[in-house]
């Protein structure tokens, strides 16, 4: 391993300072570069618990100190994360020459059992993204991190393109988990979560906004949020924007589709189908959505009526048997 000083301690975690990777646990940064693993594993073992220490604060902390070369391990981490940060300049130069094998974002995928053929009109991008993907004709995720291995050093990154980038070379559970429907600490792509990134695709305020007007029960800070009051014309509109693409995942997701119906009526609601999307306006949406969608299959197994109300606070059939209205 280099030896490093002081003085390279300084300028790394300086520059560190403004990195999307402050919070990433420096267990995953080493994994995704390579490199020796980290020592320590607890949630705090993090950029940030770290880089507000000088040098010889650093080597005095009970998790370096007598073990200066720990300290240099901390130096390496953070100085070749830097290499693929901020815009991802240095990245680009040595992966130009490496084959697709040495992708570091395709070894993310391979670990966490992201499937390379995800289609990336699924993923939760901006249009400025989108716009950027459709021109080189990018349309799986496999291709988004081929795109990222080869783009020039001339072209600045920004935005959810390179928090994409950033999370998918780092291994950042959490970042890829508001792009891709991701489940932390779990391998594979989740029905569930597709359809909450759908519902994801719009405005924030229009989610709690339709969230509220299918009846879910906003938190307090969320209520105050919400500055407006959807009419039936402007709910059904929203649905008829978000249905498409909810039609194609539940096609895409055909297993996990397949599983779904088979556990709804016993003694799973899609209330509770949707739950781990842990936001109530996005749970609300979801459910909505996957009614509409599998509407013609429950009905098909002489579940008739099964519909969401179009005024939240009545409750029909669907309330019934699939939850709360």
């Amino acid at each position: 391993m280099a030896k490093y000083t002081a003085t390279d301690w300084d300028e790394v975690r300086k520059k560190f300072r403004n990195s999307i990777m402050t919070e990433t646990s420096l267990v995953s940064l080493a994994q995704n570069l390579d490199m020796k693993e980290w020592p320590h594993t607890g949630a705090e073992e993090k950029p940030t618990k770290y880089i507000d220490f000088t040098w010889d604060e650093l080597l005095m902390l009970p998790e370096i100190a007598g073990k200066t070369d720990r300290a240099e391990h901390l130096v390496a981490i953070l100085k070749e994360t830097l290499a693929f940060d901020d815009p991802f300049g240095d990245m680009v130069a040595q992966v130009e020459v490496s084959s697709s094998k040495e992708n570091p974002i395709l070894k993310t995928l391979g670990r966490l059992g992201i499937p390379e053929n995800f289609p990336l009109q699924f993923a939760n991008l901006s249009e400025g993204t989108r716009a950027v993907c459709m021109s080189e004709g990018i349309k799986t995720i496999g291709e988004f991190a081929n795109l990222g291995q080869q783009m020039s050093t001339r072209v600045v990154l920004g935005g959810d393109f390179r928090n994409a980038l950033n999370a998918l070379t780092h291994g950042d559970e959490e970042g890829i988990g508001r792009f891709l429907p991701y489940r932390r600490a779990s391998t594979g792509l989740h029905l569930a979560e597709a359809i909450g990134l759908v519902a994801a695709s719009i405005p924030r305020a229009d989610q709690l906004a339709l969230g509220q007007y299918y009846g879910a029960k906003l938190a307090a800070g969320d209520v105050v949020v919400t500055v407006k009051t959807l009419t039936r014309e402007q709910a059904e509109k929203f649905e008829a924007s978000m249905r498409p693409n909810a039609i194609a995942i539940f096609e895409w997701f055909k297993d996990q589709k397949a599983t779904l119906l088979r556990d709804l009526g016993d003694s799973l609601t899609l209330d509770r189908y949707f739950v781990v999307l842990n936001d109530a306006a996005r749970e609300a949406i979801a459910v909505r959505l996957a009614s509409s969608v599998l509407q013609s299959e429950l009905a098909g197994r002489k579940i008739a009526g099964v519909t969401v109300q179009a005024e939240p606070k009545k409750k029909g059939l669907f309330s019934r048997l699939f939850g709360k209205g």
